[in-house]
């Protein structure tokens, strides 16, 4: 006996695949790009600092805290821990800091420092350069 729907079910199955495929996404790169003879690394030779050769926008994002965006200047250093975290950078344009209820305006040419604990609670302080 000849099942009528076996090409459809043959087909289904095929365009199911192809579906699963392209949905795995690729791991996510970072490039970031450094003044010659200003990279320093950790001892475990994860990028600890370097002096930005133009202007780049770094993305934060804690399930805690959410997404959190900061434009970093050119011609400026920017800091990572030892995990390869962003820690710190000076603004290339002001940003806003919410605490709470309280919201604190960060200008351009300040340093953020960024601090995120163990339970994924982020720290963001704002000082002169």
């Amino acid at each position: 006996m000849k099942l009528p729907f076996r090409g459809f079910a043959l087909l289904t199955i095929a365009s199911s695949l192809l579906t699963i495929n392209f949905g795995i996404s690729l791991p996510a790169q970072a490039a970031i790009s450094c003044e010659p003879g200003t990279v320093i690394y950790h001892p475990n030779n994860s990028l600890a600092t370097c002096l930005l050769a133009q202007d780049m926008n770094v993305q934060v994002s804690s399930p805690v805290a959410g997404t959190s965006n900061f434009p970093c200047k050119a011609k400026s250093y920017i800091l990572f821990d030892e995990k390869g975290q962003f820690t710190s950078c000076e603004l290339s344009e002001k940003i806003q800091i919410r605490n709470g209820n309280l919201v604190e305006t960060c200008p351009a040419e300040y340093r953020v420092k960024l601090a995120v604990s163990d339970k994924g609670v982020v720290s963001i302080t704002c000082t002169p350069s």
